[in-house]
This record gives C-alpha cells, sequence and structure tokens, in this order.
C-alpha cells in the first residue's frame, strides 16, 4: 500500500533530520545554525571548501545573522545553496554587509556540482559595467558563462573541489 511506503519514508526523512539537528548541538561551530537544514549543510560544505583553498573562516554565533553567515577576520562570507530541487534555480536576494559570496549548486546526490565565489571587489567592478543590482536575485545562472560569478568571480567544478 502507497500510504505505508510514504509514511516510512516521512520517518526517514524525520529521523534524518533530528540527526542533523542533533550534530548542530554538538558540534554548533561546524554544522549550527537555524532549521534550514540545506542552509547548514551548506554552510558545512562552505567551510570544508574554503579550508581547502587556505581560508580559516568560523560560523558567526547567532543563528540569523543577516548578510554573512562566516567570518575570518575582516572576511564575511554569504553562503546560499541552490539544489536540482529548485526547478526555477532561484533563491532570495544577497544582501549586505558580505564581502565574500559562495554560491554551492547542489546536485541530485546533493553533491556540490559547482561552487562559486565573488567577493565585494568583483561585484563592485560588475556593477560598474553593468546595469545589475546591488542586491540581485541569486540564481543559477549566476555561474554560468555570461552570468555574476561565471564573468567576474570563479567558478570551481566538481572535479576541482576536494571536500
Amino acid at each position: 500500500m502507497s500510504d505505508i511506503e510514504i509514511q516510512e519514508g516521512i520517518e526517514e526523512y524525520l529521523k534524518a533530520r533530528k540527526n542533523v539537528l542533533a550534530l548542530g548541538r554538538k558540534y554548533p561551530d561546524r554544522i549550527g545554525g537555524n532549521d534550514n537544514i540545506i542552509g547548514r549543510i551548506g554552510e558545512f560544505i562552505a567551510l570544508r571548501f574554503l579550508e581547502s583553498i587556505g581560508q580559516n573562516p568560523q560560523m558567526v554565533e547567532h543563528s540569523s545573522n543577516p548578510g554573512f553567515d562566516l567570518l575570518e577576520g575582516e572576511t564575511q562570507t554569504q553562503v546560499k545553496v541552490i539544489t536540482s530541487e529548485n526547478r526555477k534555480g532561484r533563491n532570495v536576494r544577497l544582501k549586505k554587509p558580505w564581502n565574500q559570496f559562495l554560491l554551492i549548486e547542489l546536485g541530485e546526490q546533493y553533491k556540490p556540482e559547482r561552487i562559486g565565489v565573488l567577493t565585494e571587489a568583483q561585484h563592485q567592478k560588475a556593477l560598474n559595467e553593468n546595469n545589475w543590482s546591488k542586491s540581485p536575485i541569486v540564481k543559477l545562472t549566476m555561474l554560468g558563462p555570461k552570468g555574476l560569478i561565471g564573468r567576474y568571480g570563479k567558478i570551481y567544478a566538481k572535479n576541482e573541489l576536494s571536500i
């Protein structure tokens, strides 16, 4: 019967969600945050990615810090994740006070397909050269060759990621 299969799937999902929340309480400096599990996973991926390229960010103390999620000295990193579930490939607006932006694309297996990095200086150059919004809606098209990060930032493809 389909109802039993659905109920089992729901219970498995809720158990996994509970486990991630428990990990957040146990390791708040690595996977803490609010109840947005994909957001927590994205921030964890971002931590590991930034560490792999020589940075040493820390999670911010408050789970709903506006404008950035990770901090290292003066570097305030905003992390956004778009999964393959998101058919429109859109997220929320990118709002300051970030000065480094990471956009993570998670594929069907929920593993990073691409990670885009954009600094505030690169964003300012893009604004100077184009009639683009200072607080754009985050979209997967940003990672394309004509997109904000594709043109002005750096894109790391799946085979370049060691996380």
